[in-house]
């Protein structure tokens, strides 16, 4: 049993008459009067408070908890708990009849920065307390006033609902001052916050969603985590996150889009980055591995968890685990048309080399094959560097000579080819914009065949276009077997840097000189643009920013892109986006000023066009300081996002330089 002692009320030190400044200037509404009964024997488990709330127990003997933290109820009780807490009322050993009013109270602006302070640091609306009143009747007495006027539910009645709660608030407080026996807690905010992430990490969960939704700060928020688990609490969230995903890819044949949504990426992209960030793999590899071997790779275990009272119900795994999988899982299109073509080339190639290689037989008579040009020069000493080994994330691939025909499901691997003075048979083209390629590229591809989309590849395509040598990636996991079946397939890392890329794609075409050359010749680039642009913004910060459906999304340093900004050219990131631990987060229109850039990179397709136009057309827009001073830059999305290749990466750091700097 909790022990009882007679105290003066504080919390954090502050006493009962020093909150009273908060009660008299806050807006209090009453939201919500019920009354219920336990009886002996039953439970209440896990209930979250929608609202700051007091809880009046009448009669009874039981327990109850508010976050963990126990009460010995004995009859009479009072408690009171902020928004976001948990109840538990358990033990029930006689019947238990009680009243919740449930009330918000909000700071009226302007007012004084004392006051704020006082609000933000000792918030005694959020407080957690139990009391054993020294004169319950006096009590009871407003509390039945109170939820028999809002039974009537008439506005005037509800009004005077409002002076009965002040009453109420008014008895209690004197009661506590003068000799209450109470038991005072601090809400415990990150176990809260945690009870939250695992509710919604399907959701975009900012840090400020978090705060807002357990009526604290930002920067209280962080403190605690801080203080009780060494982390910040998005970098928890991303853990809660990554720990759903691994269970998944273990576990269901889903695909990585699908997984990626269920987990709060709208974007498999940005998933798969942070899922080998945490993992230190890709998730297909992931997936893969864990399946031939699940001793081999050892999951990243959130092993905090254990410090914090609260723990995941097992009955919540189950239910992502199977019937997630059922929910996401999409109705597969038949693919006979593509499985009879897949026959036929197996057929018509049976007597050619296995999967692993690209040898071909000679079509030429033999009395020609001696026959030496200078074409077939170049081509026999570009066939000496071969065979060559590709790292992959399906292992290690040799490849025995020189593809001719190949074909690229992702739209960055386009722009690697062509800046080697290659280009591919057939590509995929990049979501979100009309134009099959963006004008950088069109005057150097000649025939190229469309082979649908990076996340909807066309297989009837692919058979049709007839390659020899096939480059995918993660994103493509769910269609891997059946590409294997058309040519030599290789998958590569999508968020690989694209240096690491190019080289590998040198090695694949026989030209590992140029790619290495393209990177030396980057990075002098680099090198003098990063040291005029530290002249000329001297400390100014930047942020690349994007409009979605979802809100706005705002690149941090470890985004690929915005690591050109940031790591590549040294540009300032503002304190909040260099904060954050993901590679972008999600924030509101309204948060925008918030972020407080001295200039914006806005990334703007065809898909979001509109959107970006009505967010221009705002007023929360127009008060940001840089749309004020024109300091707002809008590019184009396709070739700052989609198209990470060497071509596309120097064309944006020329960009940004006549932007920044007024010329090239």
């Amino acid at each position: 049993m909790v022990e009882t002692r007679k105290q003066t009320w504080k919390v954090k030190g502050m006493k009962i008459l020093e909150q009273l400044p908060l009660w008299n200037h806050a807006a209090i509404r009453v939201l919500d009067v019920r009354r219920s009964i336990v009886q002996s024997g039953e439970s209440v488990l896990q209930f979250r408070l929608p609202a700051s709330a007091f809880i009046y127990v009448v009669i009874g003997e039981a327990k109850i908890l508010i976050d963990r933290n126990e009460y010995v109820v004995d009859h009479c009780f009072v408690c009171h708990a902020g928004k976001g807490a948990t109840l538990d009322i358990v033990q029930v050993a006689e019947k238990i009849d009680y009243y919740i009013i449930y009330y918000k109270a909000a700071m009226v602006l302007p007012c004084r920065r004392d006051l704020l302070s006082m609000f933000e640091n000792n918030n005694p609306f959020q407080i957690q307390y139990g009391l054993v009143p020294s004169y319950p009747l006096s009590l009871l007495t407003k509390v039945e006033q109170i939820y028999k006027q809002w039974q009537l539910g008439e506005q005037l009645e509800k009004f005077h609902v409002r002076a009965l709660f002040h009453q109420f608030v008014y008895e209690m407080l004197q009661q506590l001052h003068n000799n209450g026996k109470a038991f005072v807690k601090q809400p415990d905010i990150v176990s809260q916050s945690i009870r939250y992430m695992e509710e919604h990490f399907a959701s975009p969960i900012s840090l400020e969603d978090l705060a807002s939704a357990l009526h604290c700060s930002t920067r209280q928020l962080q403190r605690a985590f801080k203080e009780k688990l060494r982390m910040g609490p998005i970098e928890y969230l991303i853990q809660v996150r990554m720990d759903h995903a691994q269970a998944m890819l273990v576990n269901t044949n889903v695909s990585l889009k699908s997984i990626a949504e269920s987990v709060g990426y709208g974007d498999s992209y940005y998933f798969s980055r942070a899922f080998k960030k945490y993992s230190g793999v890709a998730p297909i590899y992931f997936r893969h591995n864990s399946r031939i071997n699940p001793f081999k790779l050892s999951r990243k275990s959130i092993g905090t968890r254990d410090l914090l009272s609260y723990s995941v119900d097992d009955d919540n795994h189950y239910r992502i685990r199977n019937e997630g999988a059922y929910k996401m899982n999409r109705s597969s299109k038949p693919l006979l048309a593509v499985s009879l073509m897949l026959s036929l080339m197996l057929f018509l190639g049976a007597c050619s080399t296995g999967s692993g290689t690209t040898t071909r037989e000679s079509s030429q008579p033999t009395s020609q094959t001696n026959t030496v040009t200078p074409s077939a020069s170049a081509e026999q000493a570009a066939q000496q560097s071969y065979p060559v080994v590709i790292k992959t994330l399906k292992g290690d691939f040799t490849l025995e000579q020189r593809p001719e025909r190949i074909a690229v499901l992702d739209t960055q691997f386009v722009d690697h080819l062509v800046a080697l003075s290659e280009q591919p048979a057939g590509s995929v083209t990049a979501d979100g914009d009309s134009a099959d390629f963006p004008s950088y590229l069109t005057d150097k591809l000649k025939d190229v065949k469309l082979l649908g989309t990076r996340d909807e590849p066309n297989l009837e395509a692919i058979v049709a276009m007839a390659p020899d040598f096939i480059i995918c990636t993660e994103f493509q996991e769910k269609i891997y077997d059946s590409l294997t079946k058309i040519a030599p397939t290789v998958m590569l890392d999508r968020n690989e840097d694209w240096r690491d890329t190019l080289i590998t794609f040198g090695k694949i075409v026989g030209n590992e000189q140029e790619a290495t050359l393209a990177v030396d010749a980057y990075k002098q680039k680099i090198d003098k643009l990063k040291a005029e642009l530290a002249l000329k913004l001297n400390g100014e910060s930047v942020a690349l920013i994007r409009p979605r459906d979802d809100g706005i999304r705002v690149h941090t340093p470890s985004h690929r892109t915005a690591a050109i900004l940031h790591q590549d050219l040294g540009l300032v990131a503002p304190e909040q986006v260099k904060q954050e631990k993901d590679t972008a987060y999600h924030i509101s229109l309204e948060a925008l000023p918030d972020v407080g850039a001295d200039h914006y990179f806005l990334l703007k397709n065809d898909m979001f066009k509109s959107l970006v136009e009505e967010y221009e057309k705002t007023e929360v827009w127009k008060s940001i300081d840089a749309v004020k001073q024109n300091k707002v830059y809008t590019v184009d999305t396709t070739l700052w996002i989609a198209y990470y290749g060497p071509i596309a990466i120097n064309l944006v750091v020329d960009q940004i330089a006549e932007t920044l700097l007024g010329a090239t």
